[in-house]
C-alpha cells in the first residue's frame, strides 16, 4: 500500500476505535435510541453530501429500493440502537472486542445462504477461535442473564449478527450497486425507522442543556464515525485489495483501548487481553484466502459488497 492508503486505513481505524469512547461519553445523558438517531441524522447529512459529489447511479426500481430498506433495518437501524445500549452496561473498550464477533457471524451466514461461499478449513479454525475468545471474555457472566453486564455483552454479540445478516443480505441482492449511493441510502432509511420511535418514545435530547463533552461527542461521532470514516473507508477498499483494507477489522477494537484508557480511564480486564487475541487470530485465519485482484476502477460496488460480507472488514459502530 501506499502512504496515502496506511494513512487512510489507521484514520479509519483510529475513528471507529474511538466511536465506542463516544458512544460511552453520550451514554451519560442521551438515551440509546436518541444516540442512533443524532448518529444517522448527522452522519447522513455528510454522507449526503459526499453522494452528491461522487454523483453515482441512483436506482430508479421498486425492487432495489425494497432490498436497500432491508439493508437499512437488519444490517444500520437494529445494530446502532444496540450498539449504545450494551455500551452503557459496559465498558467501551470491552464493546469494541465483542463487535469484533461481525465476521464470524458472516462466516457462518455466508455458507448458509450463499452459494458460492464454503465453509473452509480456515474458516472453520477462524471462527472457532473467535468464538473461543468471545467465551473466555464473558466468562461465567453468560449464564447470568439477570446481570446488566451481561445482557450488555450480548446486546453487542446480536449487533455484530445484525451487522453480518445484513452485509450478507447486501451481498446476495445488491452486489454492484453503487458504493456511494448505498451508504447514503442506508442512513436515511435507517433514520426514517428510528425517528418515530425516539419521538414516540419522548426521547428527544434538550440540546441546549447538554454538557460540553456530550456535544463534542454527538459532533464527533456523527460527523467523523459516520460521516466521514465510511466514505473513507470506501474509497479505501475500491483501491487497495480487499485483505488490505480488511486490516481495519484488527485496528479498530486495538485503537478503541487506547481512547478508552485516554478518556475514560478503562483498563482492560484480565480476560480481555488474550480473548481479543483469539479473535483477531480468528480473524486473521478468516483472511488466509488467495491474494484478491485489485479492484478495477467502477466495480466499487461489487468491491464494497464482496469485502464485507466474504471479510466481514466492515467495523462501522
Amino acid at each position: 500500500m501506499r502512504p496515502i492508503h496506511l494513512a487512510v486505513l489507521f484514520t479509519v481505524a483510529a475513528i471507529w476505535g474511538a466511536s465506542f469512547m463516544l458512544i460511552k461519553v453520550m451514554n451519560e445523558e442521551v438515551t440509546p435510541l436518541a444516540i442512533a438517531w443524532i448518529r444517522l441524522g448527522g452522519g447522513g447529512v455528510v454522507i449526503t453530501g459526499v453522494m452528491i459529489a461522487m454523483r453515482p447511479q441512483i436506482p430508479r426500481d421498486a425492487r432495489t429500493w425494497a432490498h436497500v430498506v432491508v439493508v437499512g433495518a437488519i444490517g444500520t437501524a437494529i445494530p446502532y440502537v444496540l450498539i449504545p445500549w450494551g455500551t452503557a452496561q459496559i465498558p467501551s473498550n470491552l464493546a469494541a472486542v465483542l463487535n469484533g464477533a461481525m465476521p464470524f457471524w458472516v462466516a457462518i451466514l455466508s455458507t448458509l445462504f450463499l452459494p458460492a461461499e464454503r465453509l473452509t478449513r480456515n474458516k472453520g479454525i477462524g471462527v472457532g477461535l473467535g468464538f473461543a475468545g468471545l467465551a473466555i471474555i464473558i466468562g461465567l457472566d453468560a449464564f447470568d442473564f439477570g446481570s446488566g453486564s451481561t445482557r450488555g455483552q450480548f446486546a453487542i454479540i446480536l449487533a455484530a449478527l445484525a451487522y453480518a445478516a445484513g452485509a450478507v443480505y447486501l451481498r446476495r441482492f445488491l452486489l454492484g450497486t453503487s458504493p456511494w449511493f448505498l451508504a447514503c441510502a442506508q442512513d436515511w432509511v435507517a433514520f426514517l425507522m428510528v425517528t418515530p420511535l425516539v419521538l414516540g418514545a419522548g426521547e428527544v435530547p434538550d440540546f441546549g442543556s447538554l454538557e460540553g463533552d456530550t456535544i463534542v461527542a454527538a459532533i464527533a461521532t456523527s460527523v467523523l464515525a459516520q460521516g466521514a470514516a465510511i466514505p473513507l473507508y470506501y474509497w479505501l477498499i475500491a483501491n487497495v485489495e480487499a485483505t488490505q483494507a480488511s486490516f481495519v477489522t484488527y485496528l479498530a477494537p486495538v485503537t478503541a483501548q487506547f481512547w478508552g484508557w485516554l478518556v475514560l480511564s478503562e483498563v482492560p480486564g484480565l480476560a480481555l487481553i488474550p480473548g481479543m487475541a483469539l479473535v483477531i487470530g480468528g480473524m486473521l485465519f478468516l483472511n488466509r484466502r488467495a491474494k484478491v485482484a485489485a479492484p478495477q476502477p467502477g466495480a466499487a460496488g461489487a468491491v464494497v459488497a464482496a469485502t464485507i460480507a466474504s471479510d466481514g472488514s466492515r467495523t462501522d459502530h
